[in-house]
């Protein structure tokens, strides 16, 4: 039931990014096909997934735009035949729709305008009006054949700094725990290097090297 309603919510989503970009289509006029497979490879199709991708980050987040991209494009590949080409041009385009997202929130800055943005109309020709700036500066994928790899954005490193200095501690201090065990091996008991002792253990110096001997 649960899985249904999914579907369902998802259909809703796709439907109403796919009036959008119809929409602005006949106010922009970017390339268009025909028939069921009109926003497929082609400039709508670009538009479709920056708009999107944009959209679904401006009104939840970026973790969950990105998210919700990826998972389209596996199903592509995996259950629909995609080609290589096919999805590297919808993640490129994926990527450039959350940098547009970025740029808009960042203007707006307050959470509650957005939203009042959003419930008025305005937000959809505010991200319409970024897609198409990228689209005529060359910055989107229109067709499965372009040169350019898509590449992951590195994960951005969020530790305070007072987290970071702890961690670079942590680490000088295990790389020191390394270079000690390094130069100060443990020699067992019956390795052919060692010799034999009683008690615990002691150190003896072999060679100029200070070396502990365990019993």
């Amino acid at each position: 039931m649960a899985k249904n309603k999914t579907n369902i919510v998802r259909q809703s989503y796709n439907n109403y990014i796919y009036e959008q970009t119809k929409k602005y289509q006949k106010k922009y006029g970017f390339e268009i096909g025909k028939g069921s497979y009109d926003a497929w490879n082609n400039e709508a199709d670009a538009f479709k997934h920056t708009f999107m991708s944009a959209d679904m980050a401006l009104k939840t987040n970026a973790g969950i735009s990105k998210y919700k991209g990826d998972e389209h494009e596996i199903e592509g590949r995996n259950n629909m035949g995609q080609s290589a080409g096919e999805e590297n041009m919808d993640r490129w385009n994926n990527a450039e729709g959350r940098k547009i997202a970025q740029k808009i929130a960042k203007e707006i800055k307050n959470p509650f305008v957005l939203k009042a943005y959003a419930l008025s109309g305005h937000l959809e020709d505010r991200i319409a009006e970024e897609v198409m700036k990228k689209m005529r500066k060359g910055e989107l994928i229109t067709h499965p054949n372009d040169k350019r790899k898509y590449t992951k954005t590195p994960r951005k490193d969020t530790r305070t700094p007072a987290q970071k200095f702890s961690d670079e501690i942590k680490a000088k201090y295990h790389k020191m725990q390394e270079e000690r065990k390094r130069k100060y091996p443990v020699f067992r008991k019956g390795s052919s290097s060692a010799k034999s002792s009683s008690g615990k253990g002691r150190w003896v110096t072999i060679n100029g090297n200070h070396v502990f001997i365990e019993d």
